[in-house]
């Protein structure tokens, strides 16, 4: 049973190389595999000539192709390339993000400032003097409109349309 199967495992592998052999690689290299059986009606295969007269020859092909210190260090050169510039597009991404987030936050301060400046007839406003003392005054009109300019300003500049 088991020299049987053997048999069948030769037939088998004769008929994937035949198929296989023609939609191969051209590029790639042709590899030579004998086949015999020996005295005890052992299948044997190997890459080496047999002793014996009586064995086939089938051929298989290899797509393997070992690179060269220079291709080797050309590849990882250019994965080191392809991984920085994967690392500067993640950066870019997060600062685009955190800009999005700034945006928003400045879209709505103006959006507050504007209602602030609308709603009420006397804004007061807190300032500090170099020395550190804090004064608190009302802005007069000129003062208000101009902060209500800049605000719309803003709201052109930050929020999204």
């Amino acid at each position: 049973m088991g020299i049987k199967y053997l048999n069948d495992l030769g037939i088998l592998l004769s008929g994937i190389l035949a198929v296989a052999l023609p939609v191969s690689n051209l590029a790639a290299k042709e590899i030579a595999i004998y086949r015999w059986v020996d005295v005890n009606n052992v299948v044997h295969f190997s890459q080496n000539l047999p002793k014996t007269d009586n064995y086939t020859q089938l051929s298989t092909v290899s797509s393997f192709k070992a690179l060269s210190k220079e291709a080797r260090q050309e590849k990882a050169l250019q994965e080191t390339s392809l991984q920085y510039a994967d690392n500067v597009e993640q950066q870019k991404s997060a600062e685009t993000d955190q800009d999005k987030a700034t945006f928003e936050k400045n879209c709505q301060s103006a959006h507050l400032n504007i209602k602030m400046l609308t709603s009420y007839d006397e804004v007061l406003v807190t300032e500090e003097r170099s020395d550190g003392i804090k004064t608190e005054r009302v802005l007069s009109d000129k003062e208000k409109k101009e902060k209500l300019a800049l605000s719309k300003k803003h709201v052109d500049l930050y929020c999204e349309k």
